[in-house]
């Protein structure tokens, strides 16, 4: 093969993993609205539920494919995936038991800030005031999210919540980052991944929770739609975005979850429009926008 050819494949390759991180920030940003329009399903026999579903369809894709072997991958990034995926969703399904959805799920979206500003001091030694501009109107941000609504206390509750949220942040951080040092690992391990969380979650599920079944059919296409899309196919794709996309890229676009993840909320109104919502919103992606500017312009020269 001639290095055009390399050359080429390489920009393909890169092309179709950025395509795949497109897919899973949109895939993504329904997981809220889909979520909350489960109020009467347990968090765990939801996660049992949505990971068990996307293990049984991939074993029959990776089976049809003859590519069932990818499941059984070395310990660390086995453990790296799987602690990553299970502890962001841990945190997240517990933490909207205690706050408003759309303040949970904008603070677990500080990652893509946290990403971009870890990127930016590991791959350069330079400083640059632009990395702590970012992050500091990130903050602002999530600062506009902390009051209640409609005037309301804060109470211990909602910050409970909003720490979870932002655990969540730093556990989707610590993970993406770190799955970059698997690029040679197949991103057919995912799916015994989503296996190995949903016993888990079956396990915490029984030994906490009592059993509640869909109660109707939109209920029940709502759990499928989990299973194929933000517990499924989303973390095949965000599997091989981070090992073979620009990551620095990859964390700016991010912020377009949130922005439509919000508006999922509000249009299914489980969340008001209101101004500071939406000062909260323009903080957080510009301090995405401003964190990547050195970046683009190192690009760019």
């Amino acid at each position: 093969m001639s290095i055009a050819q390399q050359v080429s494949n390489g920009k393909s390759k890169v092309l179709i993993a950025t395509a795949s991180g497109l897919l899973t920030i949109l895939l993504w940003s329904s997981l809220a609205v889909m979520t909350t329009s489960l109020p009467n399903i347990p968090r765990f026999q939801l996660l049992w539920f949505g990971f068990g579903e996307a293990f049984i369809i991939g074993s029959i894709i990776l089976a049809i494919t003859g590519r069932l072997r990818e499941m059984a991958q070395p310990f660390a990034p086995w453990f790296t995936a799987f602690c990553g995926i299970f502890f962001f969703h841990l945190f997240y399904f517990v933490g909207l038991n205690f706050a408003p959805p759309a303040k949970v799920t904008l603070l677990s979206y500080l990652w893509p800030t946290m990403l971009v500003v870890c990127i930016a001091f590991l791959s350069t030694k330079q400083f640059h005031i632009a990395y702590i501009l970012g992050a500091i109107m990130g903050l602002i941000g999530t600062i506009f999210l902390m009051p209640a609504d409609h005037g309301a206390a804060l109470t211990s509750g909602n910050l409970i919540g909003y720490l979870l949220g932002i655990l969540c942040a730093i556990v989707w951080t610590i993970y993406s980052l770190v799955n970059r040092r698997y690029a040679s690992v197949p991103t057919g391990m995912m799916i015994g991944v989503c296996g190995g969380i949903s016993l888990v979650a079956m396990g915490i599920h029984f030994a906490f929770e009592p059993t509640i079944l869909p109660q109707n059919f939109k209920e029940i296409l709502t759990i499928l739609c989990l299973g194929c899309g933000p517990m499924g196919i989303a973390f095949l794709a965000w599997d091989y975005a981070t090992k073979n996309a620009n990551l620095s890229l990859m964390g700016s676009l991010s912020y377009l979850a949130p922005l439509l993840s919000t508006l999922w909320l509000v249009l299914a109104g489980k969340a008001p429009a209101t101004m500071g919502l939406l000062i909260a919103v323009l903080l957080i992606v510009g301090g995405a926008v401003v964190a990547t500017y050195p970046l683009q312009k190192k690009r760019n020269s």
